[in-house]
């Protein structure tokens, strides 16, 4: 639990300070599906519209992590990728 609590503090530091882009789906697409290929394009679009409401209204990047690993049963390292890609690509 420690571990994740440290991995999740870390990246919600990552995520804070990244540059805001614009949004960009297919950007967001072409970054995660190789590394997730098993994860169709329609389930990383909802996933990752879904962070940027989640984060949208205030909740923390990192509190979206458990969110995440239980909407699409896979491990903490796949759903950072997503919520970072999210925060990046999708302008959240």
């Amino acid at each position: 639990m420690k571990l994740v609590l440290i991995v999740a503090v870390t990246v919600g530091v990552a995520i804070g300070a990244a540059p805001t882009a614009t949004a960009d789906e297919s950007g967001y697409l072409n970054e995660l599906s190789p590394r997730l290929a098993y994860l169709t394009t329609q389930q990383l679009r909802t996933e990752g519209y879904k962070v940027c409401r989640y984060v949208g209204v205030g909740r923390p990047t990192a509190d979206a992590i458990p969110m995440v690993t239980n909407d699409l049963g896979i491990s903490v390292a796949a759903a950072l990728d997503i919520i970072s890609a999210s925060m990046g690509e999708l302008d959240c």
